[in-house]
């Protein structure tokens, strides 16, 4: 019944974020131009700022959930992410905006993790996997919502959804203090070390233990590839479609409102995909995981390619929700699989250090490819994103050959 019950808290967290951030996200940026009036590089400003936050604060902040509370950290997060977007919505100016960003950045590095962390102890990682895939499905249908809803907020006021996406993340970081459990959690031994020299001393244990083990290596090179080319690819398709090609006229429709569709049409496709891996994959088998995701990113990396290679506007919308298809249950499946490798009093850390990785990926990747859209073409540069993830593929099949599951801990060293 406590397991049950901490599912459903799960995935509401899971449910109501996603709501919050359909709502922003599928605004944001128009508001940020049309209201804030920041040019391209304050905009870059911007997302550095938060992948900066995120490098800085990822390990240290996996770590002090590890030694003290998984559930104050996701609460404490989403408390800071609500207090961000509501000083975005609020003061238009640049300033405030890059404060919003690092706000945040710093609440969801606190949340991220954490969160996942969590729900592994409180339900075992036998059941977590199932878990991950129901709360992505909820959080599809919740984004779909949250779309929905920022398309009519609009119509009023270009900050609100940004506000009301604000104050439901402070609203749910207050229900989550009140009913969150954390039955299951067991802390990492200090062993008389003060706080920064446990930090050090687990950060320190958590690299020597993914250098130990394989499995976590090639976790953590998969990540730096897909970080890569997330960063480049997430910022690359709305510019390709703009430019590349003649957006139909549906009535009237100005270009926002198409990309309105399109969103709504990536959370669609994002559940069509989840459902698919949650009837069909063991998440509790190591095997089933690799395979799964060797087969989702291939076909993610042909996906991406043709839609770089795309001369038509339909054929293009076509293999990218295709790529959307795919790409729904990769998250879930990832974190499942890594999840088969972590015993509970490193797995917040881990997964923090993990998504380190990932921001430093981005940091470097971003850039690099947008370089290579000015200097050639968005298509040249689309398919050199489709290259980049191209060795992950390798990788799966090492892991498949060689590794098996093995969920390890830290002891404490004296």
């Amino acid at each position: 019944m406590h397991n049950r019950g901490a599912s459903s808290i799960y995935i509401l967290l899971s449910g109501v974020s996603s709501l919050c951030y359909s709502m922003i996200f599928s605004i944001e940026l128009i508001y940020q131009v049309m209201i804030v009036g920041l040019d391209p590089l304050q905009m870059m400003l911007i997302g550095s700022v938060q992948q900066f936050v995120n490098l800085l604060f990822q390990a240290p902040t996996g770590i002090l959930a590890d030694m003290y509370s998984r559930r104050w950290a996701v609460v404490s997060g989403l408390f800071l992410i609500g207090t961000g977007y509501l000083t975005e919505g609020y003061l238009p100016i640049f300033m405030a905006m890059l404060a919003a960003a690092g706000i945040a950045g710093l609440g969801a590095t606190l949340a991220n993790g954490a969160d996942s962390a969590w729900i592994a102890d409180e339900v075992g990682v036998e059941r977590v996997g199932q878990v991950y895939i129901r709360s992505a499905q909820i959080g599809s249908i919740a984004s779909l919502l949250g779309i929905g809803i920022s398309a009519v907020l609009v119509n009023m006021s270009l900050n609100l959804p940004i506000v009301l996406g604000g104050g439901l993340f402070i609203s749910l970081s207050i229900v989550l203090a009140l009913v969150m459990p954390e039955r299951h959690f067991k802390p990492m031994q200090r062993e008389g070390r003060s706080t920064f020299q446990q930090m050090s001393h687990t950060l320190r244990a958590s690299v020597n233990l993914v250098r130990m083990r394989s499995v976590l290596l090639t976790i953590l090179g998969i990540c730096v590839f897909y970080g890569m080319f997330t960063a480049s690819f997430d910022r690359l398709w709305p510019y390709y479609l703009l430019h590349d090609f003649t957006l139909p006229s549906l009535g009237g429709l100005k270009p926002v409102v198409w990309f309105c569709l399109i969103e709504a049409g990536i959370v669609v496709t994002n559940w069509i995909g989840i459902e698919v891996v949650r009837r069909s994959v063991d998440t509790n088998s190591h095997y089933s995981v690799v395979w799964t995701m060797l087969m989702v990113d291939s076909i993610m990396i042909v996906s991406v390619i043709g839609f770089a290679l795309a001369e038509q506007f339909v054929v293009a919308l076509v293999v990218f929700l295709l790529f959307t298809t795919a790409a729904g249950p990769r998250a879930s499946l990832e974190q499942a699989w890594l999840n088969q490798n972590l015993n509970s009093n490193v797995r917040a850390t881990l997964l923090s250090l993990k998504g380190q990785v990932n921001a430093i990926a981005q940091i470097i990747g971003g850039p690099l490819l947008g370089i290579v859209a000015i200097v050639f073409t968005t298509r040249a540069a689309l398919i050199t994103v489709g290259v980049i993830l191209s060795p992950v593929l390798l990788l799966y099949v090492r892991t498949l050959r060689h590794d098996k599951p093995r969920a390890t801990s830290i002891k404490g060293d004296g």
